[in-house]
């Protein structure tokens, strides 16, 4: 005598509602246990008050190298920051206007960023940045 196929066919089927609970009860332990961060607002001054503060603009260029350099020539390394807080130095009230080549990761940007704001810098600007 032969079994029942329909009997074997249940007994192969995998019920997936224990599964559909798992994962129900993971995303709410993760939303549950995350912590949200907020973000600081940043108070961009007005476009006419930046030209008051200051006499001139400073173009510096990022290649995707690592490197930097300034409308003058000189070059400046990532790394290196106390070449940009000389720069900043000698030019406390100078907007630094940051070019930025299309191939530089968004890291190596915002290292340079970074690097200015702890060198000192008060007038940063980014240009010619394309998605």
């Amino acid at each position: 005598m032969l079994p029942d196929l329909s009997r074997v066919q249940r007994r192969q089927a995998i019920s997936l509602t224990p599964l559909i609970d798992v994962v129900f009860i993971l995303l709410l332990f993760f939303m549950l246990s995350s912590s949200f961060i907020k973000l600081k607002q940043i108070n961009l001054p007005a476009a006419t008050q930046a030209a008051e503060s200051s006499d001139d603009v400073l173009l510096i260029t990022l290649h995707a190298g690592g490197t930097a350099f300034s409308a003058a020539g000189q070059r400046y390394d990532l790394s290196d920051r106390s070449a940009l807080t000389d720069l900043i130095m000698r030019n406390p009230h100078t907007i630094f206007a940051l070019d930025v080549e299309p191939q530089v990761s968004t890291q190596s940007m915002l290292t340079l960023l970074d690097n200015f704001k702890r060198a000192g810098a008060l007038n940063v600007s980014l240009t010619g940045v394309m998605p």
